[in-house]
């Protein structure tokens, strides 16, 4: 029999079970109303959704993707007007068994050795079905060298991304070759069976459509089962050039020429790891960047893209990047000094950061005019809205930087010729210009011999007399970040826990008691 003091606590416990079970039960209701509103709008159809082209073996191979509720063979008839069409057979593929999926399985065709610049009209066809999907558009990349490349950059891009739409459209309007997602795709793909995924790809499929959209794997797309990573909706959602479909693990690596461009897209993920996949990856870099050192006449720029950062601020999120040592940094600095890449652009924090060329921790030069060494930027502030990662310290080598979190950035990548590349950022709120770096680089090629003495060598070789910058990480740490935002769910949880124990209290007081007769 309970007591009088036991019946508060009691009490207590049966409304703090009912408020949290009525929740989850709000919540799974919501959920399951959604998805049988997905279950039913695409039950028994074979209607192509989340449409996105890649680039196959070449800047003038268009693969065309993507999804359907039923597992049917799929057709893509293509051409320079409706009039005169080819056909392209797909391939298909079982994403998920999970009944409660929208669009379960992943087709793939391939429109090869189309005109270079070429305008092209497509529309899919499913056979059974007869579901079709509307007609639309594409631009070949060109390989005019007297024009300009155009690319829009992005990376941690989701569903709450608030500038999700300007982007959407940005892309689509502006004329660009191609956009680079630079990892950490819809926070997750594979999160709801899938569900939050396909709505992600059919939020941003006005442009997916129109414009090739080239992906990197970031931490987010691994899905560790038994303790092995396998990227596996990564794999199988997407196509990268020069790999096999769905790709493998050992795949999710690529490089492409574009224009005047040579770009490399790795893996961030598997060089944390001392395994086979490590090894194979950097065997591969080095094999791709000597033969692209053999063809730099022809596509002088080597653009690196990863996740993960190699130099970075310290932040909120701890990193090896803002470590004297780093696993990226030893994996692949030398390789990058030794076979001259300009530029290696990644995201992962949700931050704007450019450094300096540097090399070993130590500033070469504090301009852009012929780069004895790489470049650094991040471009994660697309992420803001699940965190924002704001600066705590001001390496010397840090030339810009920007965690506002009003301003979620994207990069407008513009390489005029052979000696002049743009990167600008801009806000996705209002395309506001926030920073702007122009390269120029009149000899292209390796920065020299790898090594601790290469600064040295460069300042003899280039005949430079100043002494430039302090030796590395000297590292000054600002103020911590916004407590008040950064601490927002903590903050929520500790006023629950703070209301539910006053309440209980409140319920044990003797007055309390006798006016509800407990």
């Amino acid at each position: 029999m309970q007591g009088p003091r036991e019946r508060p606590l009691f009490l207590f416990i049966i409304i703090s079970f009912a408020t949290t079970a009525l929740h989850q039960a709000s919540a799974s209701q919501q959920h399951l109303t959604s998805s049988q509103a997905l279950a039913s709008k695409f039950q028994d159809t074979g209607v192509p959704e989340q449409i996105h082209l890649s680039l196959g073996s070449g800047s003038n191979d268009v693969i065309v993707m993507w999804s359907t509720a039923l597992n049917e063979k799929g057709f893509v008839d293509y051409g320079i007007s409706v009039n005169k069409l080819s056909r392209s057979v797909g391939s298909t593929v079982q994403l998920s068994q999970n009944s409660e999926q929208a669009a379960k399985f992943v087709h793939r065709a391939e429109l090869k050795n189309l005109e270079p610049g070429g305008h092209y009209v497509y529309r899919i066809l499913s056979g059974t079905s007869g579901a079709k999907s509307d007609v639309f558009t594409f631009d070949v990349p060109h390989q005019d060298h007297q024009r300009p490349d155009v690319f829009l950059v992005t990376a941690d891009l989701g569903l709450i991304t608030k500038s999700l739409q300007f982007l959407v459209h940005e892309a689509l309007n502006y004329k660009y070759e191609t956009v680079f997602h630079i990892g950490d795709i819809a926070y997750n793909l594979d999160h709801e069976g899938g569900n939050l995924g396909d709505e992600f790809m059919r939020r941003i499929q006005k442009f997916t459509a129109r414009v090739p959209y080239l992906t990197t794997p970031g931490d987010h797309e691994r899905e560790i089962v038994q303790g092995h990573d396998t990227f596996y909706h990564y794999r199988h959602r997407f196509s990268m050039p020069n790999a096999p479909w769905p790709m493998t693990e050992e795949t999710l690596w690529y490089s492409i020429n574009i224009g005047h461009t040579h770009f490399i897209s790795i893996n961030t993920e598997a060089l944390h790891l001392d395994s086979d996949l490590r090894s194979k990856q950097l065997e591969w870099l080095r094999q791709d960047l000597a033969e692209a050192n053999k063809h730099r006449d022809f596509q002088p720029w080597v653009i690196v893209m990863g996740h993960k950062p190699m130099y970075c601020t310290k932040s909120v999120m701890e990193q090896f990047c803002d470590k004297e040592t780093s696993p990226l940094r030893e994996a692949l600095e030398d390789i990058f000094f030794e076979f001259g890449v300009d530029l290696y652009i990644s995201g992962h924090k949700h931050c704007y950061e450019r450094s300096w060329p540097l090399y070993l921790g130590r500033v070469f030069q504090n301009d852009y005019i012929n780069p004895t060494a790489p470049i650094y930027v991040i471009i994660g502030s697309m992420g803001y809205e699940y965190l924002v990662d704001r600066q705590r310290s001001y390496p010397y080598w840090l030339a810009f930087a920007s965690s506002d979190r009003k301003k979620e950035l994207f990069a407008r990548l513009t390489v005029y010729n052979s000696t002049s590349l743009l990167w600008s950022i801009h806000s996705g709120n209002s395309n506001e210009e926030v920073d702007r770096m122009l390269i120029i680089q009149k000899s292209h090629g390796s920065f020299g011999a790898p090594g601790p003495g290469a600064y040295e060598k460069t300042k003899a070789d280039k005949n430079i007399k100043d002494n430039l910058p302090p030796q590395p990480f000297y590292i000054v740490d600002d103020e911590a970040p916004p407590w008040h935002f950064q601490y927002r769910k903590i903050m929520l949880s500790f006023f629950v826990f703070t209301l539910s124990l006053t309440l209980f209290f409140f319920l044990r007081h003797s007055r309390v008691r006798k006016v509800l007769r407990l």
